[in-house]
Order: structure tokens, then C-alpha cells, then sequence
């Protein structure tokens, strides 16, 4: 004799298996190497626009290379010329990340700062030359630049990563162990690239500290948000979908 079963019993499991997918996905993401990518941006000072951003990760062989150019076009920024170029050499090793080098550049019709930080593991010691100045101390285990954190912060966002997490960052003199919580549920940003469902990020241990929102698995922020201190917010949106 045939028998039916009722299909609302299996339904409970079909939709558990659903609602793991995301978290699957996630894992399955995680050791693997992050993606390149080219995204655009406009940047604003307190709510007005000053100019435009290019973010890029490429890879050449072993080594990858993570830039953010900034280029004012508005208002004072134009007015001064003022460019800014950071860019960080890293490998991925084993599922973890080796900072090798970070190049600063900031030009602008009254002064120019250059300044660079190498990472020598072997020695176990960091190396930063800002002008005439030569300084280095020791390394802590995964530090990586204030540039590279970005790129971190948004892996650990695209592969599933919640709650607080700390991140070793090399300053002028010493590691930093900074603190960021990663929010556990996600809200919708509309910028001028669209509307992204994104999970914001922000540094709890400095009031002036990145707060930036992520759209995994896109390793582009959908928005940065940075306080210099002085009462200027400045803001990076995108608009252009990563390409």
C-alpha cells in the first residue's frame, strides 16, 4: 500500500538547511586568499565633497598589493592640490596575513610627507623612516599597517567573523592591539554605488577610531568613516560597484 507522507514534517529541516547556507558559505571562505578588486569613491569633509578615492588590491605572484589613492577635486583639497597615496606589499600565508612593506605619500602645494614601514620577520623587527628619522622595535606575531587593517577587517566581515575582534597594527614607535567590534546584525546603506546590506564595524577603544561598513562578500567597504581628532569627519562612499 502507498503511503504519504505529510511534507510539513521535513519542512522544519529544509529550512534550518536554508538558513545554515550563508553561514556555509562564510566557512567555506575562510584560509582562502582574498580576491582583487578596483572600487571608486568620493570623499567629503564634514558633509561636503573634496575629492575622489580608488581602492585596488592586485596580485603578482606571491605578493599582493593593496593601494588607496585620494585625489582632492573640490573646495580647499583642489585648491591645494592635495593627493595622498597609501599602498601596502603582503603575502598570504597559510590563511594568515605577512605585511612586508607600506609606502605614505601626502603632497600638496605647501608640504609633502613621505613616509615607509618594512617588516622583517626573520629579525623579528619593524622598520619605520619618516624624513630623515630611522626608527624600529620589536614585531608582534600577525601586525600589519593601519592601511592593511581595512582589508582585515574586511575579510574577517566576508567570512563570518562577529562580536569583538583585535588586530595588531604597527605605529610610529611601538604594536598597537586595536580593539573592533564587528555588529552582529546587518542594516541596509544606500550610496551613491546602490544599497548594500552591510555590517558595520567600528573601533571601540578610540572615540576618533575607523568605523567602516561591510557588504560581504565584497572586500571594498561600502563606507569608511574617519575622525581626525580636531571635530572633521571625513567620509569615503562608494560609487561604483567593485569591478
Amino acid at each position: 500500500m502507498l503511503v504519504l507522507r505529510r511534507p510539513h514534517v521535513y519542512r522544519p529541516l529544509f529550512l534550518a538547511a536554508l538558513l545554515l547556507l550563508p553561514a556555509i558559505a562564510a566557512a567555506e571562505g575562510v584560509g582562502l586568499a582574498p580576491r582583487p578588486f578596483s572600487a571608486q569613491y568620493r570623499v567629503l569633509r564634514n558633509g561636503d565633497a573634496i575629492g575622489t578615492a580608488e581602492l585596488t588590491l592586485t596580485r603578482k605572484g606571491r605578493d599582493f598589493m593593496f593601494s588607496n589613492v585620494t585625489r582632492g577635486t573640490a573646495g580647499l583639497a583642489a585648491l591645494l592640490g592635495l593627493d595622498v597615496d597609501e599602498s601596502t606589499q603582503f603575502r598570504w600565508q597559510n590563511g594568515s596575513w605577512q605585511d612586508l612593506n607600506y609606502h605614505y605619500q601626502m603632497h600638496s602645494a605647501f608640504r609633502s610627507i613621505t613616509r615607509s614601514t618594512s617588516f622583517d620577520w626573520q629579525e623579528g623587527k619593524i622598520r619605520l623612516i619618516t624624513g630623515a628619522m630611522n626608527t624600529h622595535y620589536a614585531s608582534f606575531p600577525g601586525t600589519v599597517d593601519r592601511n592593511l587593517t581595512v582589508l582585515v577587517l574586511a575579510k574577517q566581515v566576508a567570512d563570518g567573523r562577529r562580536g569583538d575582534t583585535v588586530i595588531p597594527v604597527a605605529m610610529s614607535d611601538h604594536v598597537s592591539q586595536q580593539h573592533y567590534r564587528i555588529a552582529e546584525h546587518p542594516v541596509t546603506l544606500e550610496v551613491p554605488a546602490g544599497r548594500f546590506v552591510t555590517y558595520a564595524v567600528q573601533r571601540s577603544d578610540a572615540d576618533n577610531g575607523l568605523r567602516a561598513w561591510f557588504a560581504p562578500p565584497m572586500l571594498a567597504p561600502v563606507r569608511m568613516e574617519q575622525r581626525d581628532g580636531r571635530g572633521s569627519v571625513y567620509l569615503l562612499e562608494l560609487t561604483q560597484v567593485p569591478r
